[in-house]
C-alpha cells in the first residue's frame, strides 16, 4: 500500500506544475503509469483510504512486534537463570568430588 501513497503524492506534487523539468516529468509520467495500473479505470485516486489502511496495518504489526519483543527478553533471562542454575550445580559438584577422593584414600 506504500508505494500507492508514494506514487500518488508524487502525482499530485506535479500534476498542475507547469512546466516540469525532465527529471519531474519522468517521475510525474511514473507515478501517473503506476496510478492508472492500480486504479483499473477508477478517475478518483483513494488516498485517504490508502493512508488510513496503512495506519491500521502499521498498528496491527507493532502488536506482535511488542510482544515478541518482550517475550525475547523473558527468553533472555530464563537463559541467565538457567546458566546461572548449571553454574551453582557445577560448582557444588567440584566442592563434593575432592572430598570424595580424600574420603576414598583413607
Amino acid at each position: 500500500m506504500l508505494p500507492c501513497i508514494e506514487q500518488a503524492d508524487i502525482y499530485f506534487k506535479y500534476k498542475g506544475k507547469k512546466p516540469l523539468t525532465g527529471a519531474e516529468q519522468i517521475l510525474f509520467t511514473a507515478a501517473h503509469d503506476y496510478l492508472k495500473g492500480v486504479m483499473n479505470g477508477k478517475t478518483a485516486l483513494p488516498v485517504k483510504a490508502w493512508k488510513a489502511e496503512y495506519a491500521k496495518l502499521t498498528n496491527q504489526r507493532k502488536t506482535p512486534n511488542q510482544r515478541y519483543l518482550v517475550l525475547k527478553e523473558e527468553v533472555k533471562e530464563a537463559e541467565q537463570i538457567r546458566r546461572s542454575v548449571y553454574s551453582i550445580l557445577r560448582q557444588e559438584q567440584r566442592e563434593q568430588q575432592p572430598r570424595r577422593a580424600q574420603d576414598m584414600e583413607r
